[in-house]
């Protein structure tokens, strides 16, 4: 018996993904099969195009040959998938394999589950319902999106829908790609996609989902992939990879800009990639501005900045690609208001920065923020980090953990000219143990969005005491593996926080710059960006209260993981990439 939910996309469809047709039947493929066994297909109904109608039809047909065959040996995993409690049991040898970003830039092969094309159906249909519901005390003429995105004043920050867990599909304080994009944030007409890895079907679909497919759209990606250089791109599409100078460097931005019909803009800053595993079970932050009205034509140049200089300082870093296609983008923002921007902007671009260019990007330009506004009552505070992937940091913790990076994010108002680390062992690391990859949703699946490796941890045995595990029940992310990352200060009482960083940067030096001994120069190899929020700039008090995600009410800043921290203990260890190629 065909269990198989019909595909939502129908004639419209133009996946060729073998899993796709095993997962969701496809009726008028079926009539077209009946009609033109030789596949030779004369029309085309979807408006997808002949040839890859023909195609797909070719692979439908395979499909439904062995379908009772493959549905007996499905079932057969379902059973063995729930003995085991749920954590994945069925084969790995899939043919849709994707890559896994790493600290040093390099990409390694992420296998990927047969459902997840089921899975990124099933969340753009639940995006797009949600667009036309509301929420809470209705307002007329307010799509449930919009009002999501504007009740989350001042804030304007999101962790995303997690497909295994429904409660997080409910709350106000969760979206998905397609909200991003939904008409009622405004008239698209041109978008702006910078990231490392993309998945270009996927990422069409969702601009198909809301209305948006054959408007402009320029991406800046990092990751090779055939797809993105092929000739036969769609018309609206302009693709450019952006390769860092530097061998361990990496395009490892991930940010949107969307420019509306009226010449306002919104962007986005966060850390999925544009692949569709990364919006399923993976734990990802994001930042979205409120929607920036075109400045008057009389406005006079450089304004419309906010105090914290996010319009100066994103323009800053869209310039530096030099890139021909970004140019409309930056005129765009250049013609907007940022005024009611509250949170800073913080970049890396690849380079050997020196003298005054040393405090525009990378941890030195965090700590000149972090010196002028963060109070002095932080100084002893510890500090946090929280990452999907670590880069080679020295052999002993002095070397750039402490020393370097440390005092930059421990910097406060009167610290002096670098601010300072209080002590050895304040820098706590938060990363996934073993154990926590395991019970995961994806079981050792899981793990593929953490490449950190074996031969990088033996350099650094000293790690193991400043790391802590994932716990994330403040957020009922648990069992979704962190993508985020995320750096932070936090009172011994655990209930104020000096501020909040989230960003695409791990902990790396190719990420956030290396200091040469002389200290009048820095490193960095990598493409990174985040957002700082500051209390001063955002709720206009000291410091944050703190206060649990998932009991969010708009009060306090929302911490995804659970405090106090969990220590790693003998035996567990972190979780090492080497364990999902084995």
């Amino acid at each position: 018996m065909d269990k198989r939910q019909e595909c939502c996309f129908k004639e419209k469809c133009y996946r060729k993904n073998p899993h796709h047709f095993k997962e969701y039947s496809h009726s008028h493929l079926e009539l077209l099969l009946l009609t033109f066994p030789d596949f030779q297909v004369d029309n085309d109904p979807g408006g997808i195009g002949i040839q890859n109608l023909r195609e797909q039809l070719k692979i439908f047909a395979d499909i439904e040959k062995t379908f009772t065959k493959c549905d007996e040996t499905n079932d057969s995993n379902d059973k063995g998938k729930n003995q085991n409690g749920g954590a994945y049991s069925g084969n790995t040898n899939t043919s849709n394999n994707m890559s896994a970003e790493t600290s040093n830039g390099t990409t390694h092969k992420r296998q990927s589950t047969p459902d997840n094309d089921e899975q990124r159906k099933r969340q753009k249909i639940e995006a797009k319902e949600e667009g036309g519901s509301s929420v809470g005390i209705s307002r007329p003429g307010k799509s449930k999106v919009l009002q999501k995105i504007e009740d989350s004043a001042p804030f304007y920050y999101f962790l995303n829908k997690v497909k295994d867990n429904p409660d997080t599909h409910k709350s106000s304080h969760s979206i998905y790609m397609t909200d991003l994009l939904h008409p009622s944030l405004g008239n698209l007409k041109s978008s702006l996609q910078i990231n490392f890895m993309v998945e270009l079907d996927w990422l069409l679909m969702n601009y198909e989902v809301t209305k948006n497919s054959g408007k402009p759209l320029v991406i800046l990606y990092g990751a090779e992939d055939p797809q993105l250089t092929a000739d036969n791109l769609p018309g609206h599409v302009k693709a450019v990879r952006i390769k860092p100078k530097y061998p361990f460097g990496t395009h490892h931005t991930k940010m949107m800009v969307l420019v509306y019909e009226d010449e306002s803009v919104r962007v986005a800053v966060h850390t999925s990639n544009l692949i569709a595993s990364d919006w399923e079970n993976r734990t990802q932050g994001l930042w979205v501005s409120p929607r920036c009205p075109k400045l008057a034509d009389n406005a006079p140049p450089l304004s419309g900045d906010s105090p914290t200089k996010f319009k100066s300082s994103l323009l800053r870093y869209l310039t530096y690609y030099e890139v021909s296609a970004v140019q409309q983008f930056t005129y765009a923002i250049s013609c907007c208001d940022m005024s009611a921007v509250n949170v800073f902007f913080v970049s890396s671009v690849p380079g050997s920065h020196k003298n005054a260019d040393i405090y525009q990007w990378g941890h030195r330009a965090l700590s000149k923020i972090l010196r002028q506004h963060v109070p002095e009552e932080a100084k002893k505070w510890s500090v946090k980090i929280q990452c999907s992937s670590i880069g080679s940091l020295g052999q002993t913790p002095d070397v750039w953990l402490e020393n370097e990076l440390g005092r930059s994010l421990s910097c406060y108002s009167g610290g002096g000219a670098a601010g300072a680390l209080p002590s050895p062992g304040k820098v706590e690391l938060i990363y996934p143990s073993h154990e926590d990859v395991l019970n995961s949703y994806d079981g050792v699946l899981g793990g593929g969005c953490l490449p950190y490796s074996r031969q990088t941890h033996t350099k650094q045995p000293w790690l193991w005491d400043h790391m802590y595990r994932w716990k994330a029940e403040a957020s009922l992310r648990t069992r979704a593996m962190p993508h985020i990352k995320t750096y932070t200060r936090v009172d011994p009482d655990r209930k104020k926080m000096a501020y909040f960083l989230l960003t695409s940067a791990n902990l790396s030096k190719a990420a956030w710059g290396n200091m040469n001994k002389q200290g009048n120069s820095c490193l960095i190899m990598s493409y990174e960006a985040g957002v700082l929020f500051l209390p001063k700039f955002v709720t206009g008090e000291d410091f944050f209260s703190i206060t649990e995600f998932k009991n969010w009410d708009g009060q306090g800043f929302p911490l995804h993981y659970d405090l106090p921290l969990t220590k790693y203990a003998d035996p567990q260890k972190p979780w090492l990439y080497d364990y999902l190629l084995q």
